[in-house]
């Protein structure tokens, strides 16, 4: 079934590849932002990253002998391992808690900061520069426009968590750099995403089980006969078009280009989640437009010379 997959998919145009990919995943969060009003951002985050460890566990299966001989044996490796996961963990948690503040294709743009300021640090043209001060005028402008509104505590808040949500991008960027070059990457990266799910049940794990058991205040279809089980089954989709499937199909899409063409045409991301959250009533002003625009043209002209980018 795999190699029918893949087979398939490499007739496809990776653009038309990498299109299809952020119409899923965006149209994904857009569902999730949805089920905000059945479950919390951060239980219902919890459930997208568990479930997507689960996958992962269950396609991986660290716990067979051949697996764990590629595993770290050094406190060292196993701090970058474990350094991943929670990256990864923290990085999905900040980005529900910043698009349940703000408009999707707003935090989506903002969190490319973390990416570009990878860029920036271990790059030597002046590509980098150039891309990193396009962005930071874009991310100000949308700051600026946003911060000034009707809403501007609410965005604050949003504002902050996906600041944070990208410098873990970033962080993630870097350490996995570091679990890809030890070999075992995929192995390697599934054990520290279940360690990054580990260390965020201990916070989240107890509240989001209770409140799809006992749904909140205001809930209305997951407080129905039944409801927890759709609740369940529209976080594991969410989970399995917004995470896992993605993961798998950059597996493909990157072995059939470089590395630099696969970071600019992530440049059409912000592009994407605009227009999806146009179809669920985020409207954003023309000048939150211009923000989006500019940082995607700094990504474009940050990664289109690079033979080494940082995604």
């Amino acid at each position: 079934m795999k190699r029918v997959i893949a087979d398939a998919l490499g007739r496809v145009p990776v653009f038309a590849i990498v299109i299809c990919e952020a119409t899923v995943i965006y149209l994904s969060t857009a569902i999730a932002k949805v089920a905000f009003t059945q479950l919390d951002p951060l239980y219902a985050v919890w459930y997208r990253v568990g479930f997507m460890t689960l996958m992962m566990l269950l396609w991986r299966r660290p716990w067979r002998a051949a697996v764990r001989a590629g595993l770290p044996h050094r406190a060292r490796d196993w701090a970058v391992v474990a350094g991943c996961g929670l990256a990864v963990a923290t990085m999905n948690t900040m980005f529900y808690v910043a698009i349940s503040h703000m408009d999707m294709g707003i935090a989506v743009a903002i969190e490319f900061m973390g990416p570009l300021a990878v860029a920036v640090i271990t790059g030597r043209s002046w590509r980098e520069r150039l891309g990193i001060g396009i962005a930071a005028c874009g991310v100000v402008l949308l700051a600026g426009v946003s911060l000034t509104g009707a809403a501007s505590a609410r965005f604050a808040v949003g504002l902050a968590a996906i600041l944070v949500g990208g410098s873990m991008w970033g962080v993630y960027i870097v350490l996995g750099r570091r679990v890809a070059s030890r070999g075992h990457s995929l192995d390697n990266l599934c054990v520290g995403i279940a360690i990054g799910w580990a260390a965020q049940s201990l916070i989240l794990a107890p509240g989001a089980v209770m409140h799809v058991i006992h749904p909140k205040d205001g809930a209305t279809w997951a407080a129905a006969p039944g409801g927890m089980w759709k609740l369940l089954g529209l976080l594991f989709l969410i989970s399995m078009f917004a995470s896992f499937v993605p993961y798998l199909t950059d597996q493909i899409v990157m072995r059939r280009t470089s590395s630099a063409a696969f970071s600019v045409m992530q440049s059409i991301n912000p592009a994407v989640a605009t227009a999806i959250g146009l179809a669920f009533g985020e409207i954003p002003s023309a000048w939150e437009c211009v923000g989006v625009a500019l940082v995607i043209v700094a990504v474009v002209v940050t990664f289109s010379g690079d033979k080494n980018p940082a995604r």
